[in-house]
C-alpha cells in the first residue's frame, strides 16, 4: 500500500517535474495487450522496463483517454487489467417523444448478421426503402447486427474479423436520409467483446450519425410515459415459440413490466398480449444456416413496422403492429470484396492487397478453361492456384473446378439472387375483416354487449365481412352435471333461437362461420343441427363446416380452425401443433384457431396464425382447470399481390378487461338489445 507520506511526495515531484514523460506507441500497445488478461503489476512491470508507479500513472492517463483500463488494490498489491469496451451492466436507458398525433412509429428487426454467408442485405435495403415510404424514421434493431466470431474451422460468416466485420457494417449498412437506427448488442455481437475486448456496438456509432448504440443485450425506452423494453435473446431459442417470452413477463414483478415488450434473436414473428404487456417478437433479415439446420431452429424473416399511440396523459392508448414476411432469401449474400481477412493457425493471414491481385487474376479464369492452361499461363502452382480459389470463394465469386474429359476446368457460377424487392402497400390488395369467436351463446358469461361493440366498430371501419371460428352457442353436455347452473339457455330450441335473434345484423356484413365442439352436442344429444336453422333464418350468416371450414378472400386461402382437446400454458404450443399437421400444399395462407380462448399471433412455416379470443368471460370450469381465458377479437387487414401471396399482415389484436365485462346473462339478457343496422342507419 502507498502511504499518504509517499503520495504527497509523488505529487510534489509531479508539479515540480517540468515536462511529463512521454511513452512510445510501442509501450501504450504492449501495456494494452499485456493486461488483456488481469496481471500483478510487478508483472507488468517488468516487461515494460517501467517501474509499479510509471504503470499506474500511465494506466491513468489512459483511463482520462478513453480506455478502459482498471487498477484494483489486493493483498499481495495492486493488479491491473484492461477491460477493452468491456461496458457496465446496468439496464441502458433511452427516451423518444411521440409526434403531433400521439405517435411514436418504428420498424423492428433483429438479427441482421452483417459479415455471415447467410446475411440478406438485400431485404435489409428493402425494409428501410419502405420505412421511408411509410414515413417512419427510426428503426430498432433487437441484437446482432453482426455476424460475430466464429472458430476458424467454421465457415458460416465471409468476414471473420472483428475490425473487418466493424468496417463492413459501416459501409454497407442501409443508409437512408431521415431515417435513424438504435440497435443494441445480442449474443453474437458480444463475441467481439469477450474474446477481442472489442465493443462493436460503440464502434460502429462512433462511425455512423445516423446509428445510435443503446448498450448491452437490453435496454428501456420511454415514449412520453409509456414504458418500452427492448432485448436481445440470451437464451438458448426453444421448441415452444411463445415460451421464451411468456417466461421473462412471467418473472417480472408487477412494478417492473412494460408496456410494450420487444424481443429479438429468437428468428420469430409473434405479436401478443401476455399479462397486460404487449408483446412483440422480432424476426432475422438472415437466411437459414447450416447451425440453424442442426438444432433444428424455425427462421421468419421479416420486419414489423409499429406504431406506439399515447393519449393525452401520455401513457399507451394502443399498439399496432404490421408484419411483413419474406418467404424466400438470397441463399448466399457475401457479395462484395472481403475487407480483411485475419485468419489464425492453419490459415495464412489476407491482407486486402492480396485480395485486389487475386481478383485481377479472377478476370482471366474463362469458363471452361484448363486449370493446367492457366497455371502455365501465370506460372502457378496448384497450391498457389487453391489459395485463388479460397480468396475467390470467401469475396462471394462463384467459381468452381470441374472434370470435363482428362482435364479439370474452371466452373464459372455467380450465385443467382433473386429480386426481394415488395410493392408499395398502395399497390396491393387489401383486405379487411372482423374475426372472432366463442361466443358461447346460453352461457352466463357471454358477452353479446362486446360482440356489438366489435361489429359496430367493423360497420364504422366500412368492414365488410366477418369470421366466426366456431362455438356460437354454449351447447349441451347432460354428463357435465354442473353445466345447467352455468346457463341461463338450454337446449337447442332455446340456443339457437337465439343466435337468430340476437346475433348482431349489420347491413353490409356477412358472417361466415364454423361450428365448434359445444354446437356438436346438439347433433350428438338429438340429430339437431345449428348451421340449418341458423342458415334459413340469417342470410347474412354463411356456414363453411363442422370443426373446420376454407375461404378463399382476393385469392387469399383463409382457414377455419376449431379444435378439440385441452389447453397448454405456452400460447404458441397447440398451433404449432396444428400447423405441422398441415401438407404443403395444403397449407392456407392465414389460419385462424378457436376453441382456446387465447389471443397470439404468429407466422410459422410462412403462415399467418392466429389464436382468436373468446367472447365469454372465464366459465367455472376453466377456473378450476386454471386455463387462460382471453376476452375480445381482430381486426385484419390482409395485403396481397396478384398471386394471393400476403405482403403485409396487420392483426389488430382488441382485448377487453374485467372491467368491461356483464358479471352474468341476467344482467346481459335484460339490458343488451340485438344490434341491427338496416341499410338507412342504426335503430
Amino acid at each position: 500500500m502507498i502511504s499518504d507520506e509517499l503520495k504527497k511526495q509523488l505529487e510534489q515531484a509531479t508539479k515540480e517535474d517540468e515536462k511529463e514523460k512521454e511513452y512510445s506507441k510501442e509501450t501504450i500497445d504492449q501495456l494494452l495487450e499485456l493486461t488483456k488478461k488481469e496481471k500483478h503489476i510487478s508483472l507488468v512491470s517488468s516487461a515494460l522496463e517501467l517501474s509499479d508507479y510509471e504503470i499506474i500513472g500511465l494506466a491513468r492517463d489512459l483511463n482520462e483517454a478513453g480506455f478502459n483500463i482498471v487498477v484494483k488494490q489486493f493483498d499481495d498489491g495492486f493488479h491491473i487489467i484492461n477491460q477493452g469496451d468491456l461496458i457496465d451492466k446496468e439496464t441502458s436507458t433511452y427516451s423518444f417523444e411521440t409526434d403531433d398525433s400521439n405517435e411514436f412509429k418504428f420498424v423492428g428487426l433483429s438479427d441482421v448478421r452483417l459479415g455471415a454467408n447467410n446475411q440478406q442485405l438485400e431485404i435489409l435495403n428493402d425494409i428501410y426503402r419502405k420505412a421511408q415510404e411509410m414515413g417512419i424514421h427510426n428503426v430498432i434493431i433487437c441484437g446482432n447486427i453482426s455476424a460475430g466470431l466464429k472458430p476458424i474451422t467454421d465457415d458460416s460468416n465471409f468476414i471473420p474479423d472483428t475490425q473487418a466485420q466493424i468496417d463492413y457494417i459501416v459501409s454497407n449498412f442501409p443508409k437512408y436520409e431521415g431515417i435513424k437506427t438504435y440497435f443494441i448488442s445480442g449474443k453474437l455481437d458480444d463475441k467481439h467483446l469477450s474474446k477481442k475486448q472489442i465493443n462493436i456496438g460503440k464502434r460502429i456509432s462512433e462511425a455512423r450519425e445516423d446509428m445510435v448504440y443503446l448498450g448491452e443485450d437490453i435496454c428501456d425506452i420511454t415514449i412520453d410515459r409509456v414504458k418500452m423494453q427492448v432485448m436481445a435473446a440470451n437464451l438458448a431459442k426453444t421448441y415452444t415459440a411463445s415460451y421464451r417470452v411468456q417466461q421473462i413477463i412471467d418473472a417480472a414483478r408487477s412494478e417492473d413490466k412494460p408496456d410494450v415488450f420487444v424481443y429479438g434473436g429468437s428468428l420469430q414473428m409473434e405479436k401478443f398480449t401476455y399479462r397486460d404487456v404487449k408483446c412483440l417478437s422480432v424476426p432475422g433479415v438472415c437466411a437459414t444456416d447450416k447451425e440453424m439446420k442442426k438444432k433444428r431452429y424455425s427462421n421468419t424473416i421479416g420486419a414489423w413496422y409499429a406504431t406506439v399511440k399515447t393519449d393525452e396523459k401520455g401513457k399507451l392508448e394502443s399498439f399496432n403492429a404490421v408484419d411483413s414476411p419474406y418467404y424466400v432469401s438470397n441463399k448466399r449474400q457475401n457479395n462484395g470484396p472481403v475487407i480483411k481477412l485475419n485468419t489464425t493457425g492453419a490459415k495464412p493471414s489476407v491482407d486486402q492487397a492480396s485480395i485486389d491481385t487475386a481478383l485481377k487474376f479472377l478476370r482471366y479464369a474463362r469458363n471452361g478453361m484448363s486449370i493446367d492452361a492457366y497455371m502455365a499461363k501465370f506460372g502457378l502452382n496448384y497450391k498457389e492456384l487453391q489459395g485463388l480459389l479460397y480468396i475467390w470463394e470467401m469475396c462471394g465469386k462463384g467459381v468452381r473446378l470441374e472434370p470435363s474429359g482428362s482435364e479439370i476446368v474452371f466452373k464459372k457460377n455467380s450465385p443467382k439472387t433473386k429480386n426481394m424487392s415488395k410493392a408499395s402497400i398502395d399497390d396491393l390488395t387489401c383486405t379487411e375483416l372482423l374475426v372472432v369467436s366463442d361466443t358461447h351463446f346460453g352461457n352466463k358469461h357471454q358477452q353479446l354487449h362486446l360482440l356489438n361493440e366489435l361489429y359496430q366498430e367493423a360497420y364504422n371501419r366500412g368492414i365488410r365481412k366477418a369470421l366466426h371460428i366456431g362455438d356460437i352457442t354454449d351447447g349441451n353436455y347432460p354428463d357435465r352435471k354442473e353445466n345447467p347452473r352455468q346457463q341461463f339457455l338450454h337446449g337447442f330450441d332455446q340456443q339457437v333461437g337465439y343466435v337468430v335473434n340476437m346475433y348482431p345484423q349489420v347491413d353490409g356484413i356477412e358472417t361466415d362461420y364454423i361450428l365448434g365442439s359445444h354446437d356438436e352436442t346438439h347433433y350428438k344429444n338429438g340429430g339437431a343441427t345449428v348451421e340449418y336453422w341458423v342458415s334459413i333464418t340469417r342470410p347474412d350468416m354463411h356456414f363453411l363446416g363442422q370443426d373446420t371450414g376454407a375461404i378463399d378472400i382476393n385469392g387469399v386461402k383463409f382457414v377455419l380452425d376449431h379444435p378439440g382437446g385441452g389447453s397448454s400454458q405456452a400460447l404458441s404450443y397447440k398451433p404449432q401443433k396444428r400447423i405441422e399437421i398441415l401438407e404443403s400444399h395444403t397449407k392456407p395462407k392465414v389460419l385462424l384457431i378457436g376453441h382456446y380462448h387465447k389471443s397470439y399471433h404468429f407466422v410459422y412455416r410462412n403462415i399467418q396464425c392466429i389464436e382468436v379470443p373468446a367472447l365469454c368471460a372465464k366459465t367455472q370450469f376453466q377456473q378450476k382447470q386454471g386455463l387462460i381465458n382471453s376476452v375480445g377479437g381482430y381486426f385484419l387487414k390482409v395485403y396481397s399481390d396478384k398471386k394471393g401471396n400476403i405482403q403485409y399482415f396487420e392483426p389488430e389484436e382488441i382485448v377487453y378487461g374485467q372491467k368491461d365485462f356483464w358479471d352474468e346473462a341476467g344482467k346481459d339478457k335484460g339490458k343488451v338489445k340485438k344490434l341491427v343496422i338496416p341499410s338507412k342507419g342504426i335503430y
